[in-house]
C-alpha cells in the first residue's frame, strides 16, 4: 500500500509541477491572457452543456477581468502595444485552450489551471463572481 500512495503522491506532483512551470515561463500578462481564455472556454463548455445561464455570465465576467488586468500589465511589462500583444496572445492561447475541457486526461491540470487563475485574480485584487 505504501508503494501505491507514493506512486499516486509522485504523479499528482508532477502534474501540479507542470501547470507552475508552464505558468512561471511566461510573463504575467500571458498568465492573466490565459486565465481569460479559460474561463470563456468554461462558459462556452457550459452553454454546450445547457448549465445556468448565471453560471456561464459569472464565467464571461471573470473573463474580462481577466483581459482587462492582462492589458494594463502588459503595459506595466513595457509591452509597446498592450491591446495588440494581448490580442494576439489570446488568439494563440484559444487555439491551446480549445476543446480542452473535454479531455479525461487534462481533468487534474485543467483544475489546477482554474485554481492558479482564481489565485491570481485573488491576488490582482480581481473580484470574481
Amino acid at each position: 500500500m505504501p508503494v501505491i500512495r507514493w506512486t499516486v503522491l509522485t504523479a499528482l506532483a508532477f502534474c501540479i509541477a507542470g501547470a507552475a512551470q508552464a505558468q512561471n515561463r511566461q510573463p504575467i500578462s500571458t498568465s492573466l491572457t490565459e486565465c481569460s481564455v479559460i474561463f470563456t472556454e468554461l462558459a462556452d463548455l457550459g452553454t454546450r452543456r445547457g448549465k445556468d445561464q448565471a453560471m456561464t455570465d459569472a464565467a464571461l465576467v471573470s473573463a474580462s477581468l481577466f483581459i482587462v488586468e492582462a492589458r494594463a500589465q502588459a503595459g506595466r511589462e513595457g509591452v509597446s502595444e498592450p491591446y495588440g500583444h494581448v490580442q494576439a496572445e489570446q488568439a494563440r492561447l484559444t487555439e491551446k485552450w480549445s476543446g480542452r475541457f473535454s479531455s479525461l486526461r487534462l481533468l487534474g491540470e485543467n483544475k489546477d489551471w482554474i485554481d492558479y487563475c482564481r489565485a491570481l485574480g485573488k491576488s490582482r485584487g480581481l473580484t470574481l463572481p
